[in-house]
């Protein structure tokens, strides 16, 4: 018998996947790896089959790069059976794999990456493969055995999650146990099975929703299983399985409080729960660890306090930890000490201060931010908090960040995790939230954007996505979302108003000189990958003509503030900045601010813009007596809170200027009912971001959202983008459809292009084929058939930061804290990786763009990095791709999270 057999069946498949293997598997044949993908992947999900084939790839490399050895092999000489693999130079337990056959393969190893991949293969199977198929006299006694077959009396389980449904592992357990098998535990097992379909058992029922009978069945299931794994037919994967799934249920049932416990300890809560408020505190006490992604404002916060008031009254906890943005922690302060009686304390100063600061607390509860659990990490295992409560959960969705890595680095056994936006772009970024509470909810991620993704042509037009229904299914058990529409029918009405803008002819002018390079660029992308350097100039290119759009004051920022920051701001001086948002700007808060009497939230991107508009309107506030504060990534903690304040509780406090930093966490329905939006965001979960934080409990009044949208150029169109986005998330979150199709189809490249009318253009291309050599830029190459279009995925991660800009032009200075005198934690948008937005010139050489570099070392050890603004735009849009592309290899297997 041989194992290169092309399956007449499927020809054209087999031969396209075979040469996707190419040289890549040089111990392994090509054809043993491809019928293996035929086999396991249905014919009617060719993207899956593809991103499947490229998952067992980066396993034979994984193997390689970690020098796997086989570590013991079966008794008697078999080659099919019990083998032990081990990394060179490892003292730990191997792990234990088992190979049963080689055609088809038939394996199962207790390896964490083997229990989740549904690939059937790991990287110690490989391992195993690779051994026999080196020697051809061990591959034909492989052969041969494998032709015998043998059985076993134990229960095994089927490594290939499918497609669709819940996915229950346990409900892929079978049995086909001997006629002999007798005694009292198999009797027992046995009795949890019925008669299948293939001759086989399976089980009547896994028990997802009950937690004690689960219990029972997996630990009757357990003592079934041979001591020793010694027959190919035995499942070390199952056992591994069962060992995890026993010890979840016994944690979850241990965590789990009484109704009376309960009962008893929501009583000595200072508010009333609403109805919904209270059903999402009881199922996080009945579970220990969930995703609480209600929608903003329905008091995700009031349940969180709720729950650590009850598990602290209860005795559950000694020591618990809220993880919150930095701006957000005097927020909690706050909202802590309206809700609870019990001491909480906000943790500040120096990292000296902080590390005998939880020295001296044996026990209590804090808050913290991002930043200092970086920086305290190893310190905060130490204390080891029984609880954490996670705000804003996105900031984990990249899981090869700091922020996640340090998050899942903590492991407590309380876990609740709150986010209005559990997924703003992509469903990988979902996986990486829900990972810290359910590692197995929505595993495989190798091909979650292969599996739900529509495409087009098969490639990069995304026209929607499908199997919602499996993603919620598959989340049922770990999060709760509530809506507005489902809870609030006592929510006062909100009217969105798009307000357009005519740009002047000098925008215009600006504007459209930048229409051809994009087009030669994006039409360039259809004869090739674009290189690195073409793809930061394009997202430069984009990006300033938003900021055009805003008006060539922020575009020439630099040169105009100095000139007009003296000046009052006459309707002369602001039409010869070519900035008509700004002139509109005057007219709404004339209208809603002195006539109508309100306070009102201005939102902008960029901090330039806000510096703009504020003193664009300084003179009619002036002019009563009003003023206006802001709240960006430029301003301290104190200044922030101190707006925060001031704008609740000052009436003259009129205008609240945020970037999106304030779009994140806030309360302001007490304090104002309308929103100003001076451009929309690309991304559809910021700008509900923004409106949630008047739009929420507690609101009385009626809502203005005012979207000022220039009608001509790149803003026309970013509304159809935002929705097309939004479809998805609501689809996904709040709707009971099984797919969603969008109102546009096509990539983004395809949707920018269709904002210019090229028919009118003589744009000279020079796009040659890339050589032979240059295959094309690996992050194209890596990315092509994400789930997302890899230029809107880097655009989005570029534009939703705001722009710290001084008051006066100087150069932007990036300061690392080697040893920092005090931390009180940086802004969101500046953590990590934070580009710095800004027009910026072309993307050139990199050489001259760290030339232009200053750095030196303070007295105090903090070292500054000083670049001119221009360079710094395109230097952080380069450190965007460079971190795009480590994520995508941080991974041994590619997948997922280093183990």
């Amino acid at each position: 018998m041989t194992v290169s057999q092309t399956p007449l069946e499927e020809p054209e498949a087999y031969a396209t996947l075979l040469a996707r293997v190419g040289r890549k598997s040089p111990k392994i044949p090509a054809d043993v790896l491809v019928r293996h993908v035929l086999r396991v992947i249905p014919a009617e999900e060719w993207p899956v089959r593809v991103e499947a084939l490229d998952a067992l790839l980066r396993r034979l490399e994984s193997a390689k790069r970690d020098g796997l050895r086989i570590d013991s092999r079966p008794e008697n000489g078999q080659a099919l059976g019990a083998y032990a693999t081990r990394r060179r130079g490892s003292t730990v337990r191997p792990y234990r794999t088992v190979l049963a056959t080689v055609e088809p393969i038939d394996a199962r190893c207790d390896c964490p990456d083997f229990v989740k991949n549904s690939l059937g293969v790991c990287k110690h199977v490989v391992v195993l493969l690779e051994n026999l198929f080196a020697k051809p006299r061990l591959l034909r006694k492989a052969l041969k055995e494998g032709e015998l077959g043998q059985e076993s009396n134990s229960p095994r389980w089927g490594p290939f999650r499918p497609l669709t449904g819940a996915g229950d592992w346990l409900d892929r357990v079978i049995w086909s146990p001997a006629h002999d098998a007798k005694g009292a535990r198999i009797e027992r097992a046995l009795s949890w099975f019925r008669p299948g379909s293939n001759g086989s058992l399976v089980l009547k029922r896994a028990f997802a929703d009950d937690p004690e009978k689960r219990l029972a069945l997996v630990e009757d299931l357990a003592r079934v299983l041979p001591a020793a794994v010694q027959s190919p037919r035995d499942d070390p994967a199952l056992r591994a399985l069962l060992t995890g799934e026993r010890d979840r249920l016994k944690r979850t049932l241990k965590l789990a409080l009484a109704p009376n416990e309960l009962k008893a300890a929501m009583k000595g809560l200072k508010r009333t729960l609403y109805p919904y408020q209270r059903e999402g505190v009881e199922r996080f006490l009945s579970l220990g660890r969930l995703l609480l992604a209600d929608d903003m404002g329905l008091g995700k916060t009031a349940q969180a306090i709720a729950a650590c008031e009850v598990l602290w009254r209860a005795k559950r906890i000694r020591r618990g930890l809220i993880i919150a943005p930095a701006s957000l922690k005097p927020q909690w302060s706050r909202e802590w000490a309206g809700f609870s009686d019990l001491p909480i304390e906000v943790i500040d100063g120096t990292p000296a201060e902080r590390q005998a600061l939880y020295d001296a607390r044996p026990s209590g509860l804090f808050i913290i931010n991002y930043e200092q659990l970086i920086r305290d990490l190893e310190t905060i295992r130490r204390w080891g908090p029984d609880l954490v409560v996670l705000d804003e959960a996105q900031r984990i969705k990249n899981w090869a960040t700091k922020t996640a890595l340090s998050v899942k680095g903590l492991a407590p056994p309380y876990r609740l995790v709150l986010t209005g936006t559990p997924m703003e772009n992509r469903i990988e970024e979902l996986a990486s939230i829900v990972e810290w509470v359910d590692d197995m909810a929505l595993e495989p991620k190798w091909r979650l954007g292969a599996f739900h993704a529509v495409r087009s042509d098969g490639k990069r037009e995304i026209t929607g996505v499908r199997h919602l229904d499996v993603l919620r299914a598959r989340l049922k058990g770990c999060m709760v979302r509530r809506v507005r529409q489902d809870v609030l029918d006592q929510l006062p009405p909100r009217t969105d108003m798009r307000v357009p803008i005519e740009m002047t002819e000098e925008q215009l002018d600006e504007h459209d000189a930048l229409i051809p390079p994009i087009l030669s660029l994006m039409q360039r992308s259809k004869v090739r990958p674009l290189t690195q350097a073409e793809f930061l100039r394009l997202m430069s290119l984009l990006t300033t003509q938003r900021i055009i759009s805003n008006g060539l004051g922020q575009l020439r920022f630099e040169n105009v503030w100095p000139a007009i920051r003296g000046r009052a701001p006459e309707e002369d001086v602001i039409k010869g900045l070519s900035s008509p948002k700004l002139l509109e700007l005057r007219q709404l808060v004339r209208q809603l601010v002195l006539e109508q009497d309100r306070k009102v939230v201005i939102f902008s991107q960029w901090r330039r813009m806000l510096t703009l508009a504020h003193w664009s309107v300084r003179d009619l506030l002036d002019g009563e007596g009003h003023r206006a504060g802001f709240f960006t990534g430029a301003e301290g903690q104190r200044r922030r809170t101190q707006n925060l304040v001031e704008f609740h509780e000052d009436p003259h406090f009129r205008l609240l200027f945020a970037s999106d930093a304030g779009g994140v966490g806030l309360n302001l329905q007490h304090a104002s009912n309308c929103v100003i939006n001076l451009e929309l965001p690309w991304n559809p979960a910021v700008l509900e971001q923004r409106i949630g934080r008047i739009y929420r409990i507690g609101q009385k009044q009626p809502i203005d959202v005012y979207n000022l949208v220039c009608e001509e150029g790149i803003e026309s169109r970013i509304a159809t983008i935002v929705g097309s986005k939004q479809a998805f998330f609501k689809g996904l979150f709040d709707g009971d459809s099984e797919s969603v199709q969008f109102e546009q189809s096509g990539s983004f490249l395809s949707r920018v292009e269709t904002l210019y009318d090229p028919s009118k253009l003589a744009v000279a291309i020079d796009a040659p084929e890339a050589d032979d050599g240059e295959p094309g830029d690996l992050l194209d190459d890596r990315l092509d058939d994400d789930v997302t279009d890899p230029f809107e995925t880097i655009l989005d991660a570029a534009d939703e930061s705001d722009d710290p800009v001084p008051e006066s032009p100087e150069p932007v200075s990036i300061a690392h804290p080697v040893t920092p005198s005090r931390s009180e934690g940086a802004p969101p948008e500046a953590e990590e990786t934070g580009p710095i937005q800004g027009p910026g010139p072309a993307a050139g050489d990199v050489r001259k763009l760290f030339a232009q570099l200053q750095i030196r070392r303070e007295p105090t050890g903090r070292i500054i990095i000083e670049a001119p603004p221009e360079a710094a735009a395109t230097l952080s849009a380069l450190f965007e791709g460079m971190a795009a592309l480590l994520q995508s290899v941080a991974s041994p297997s590619g997948d997922g999270p280093p183990a």
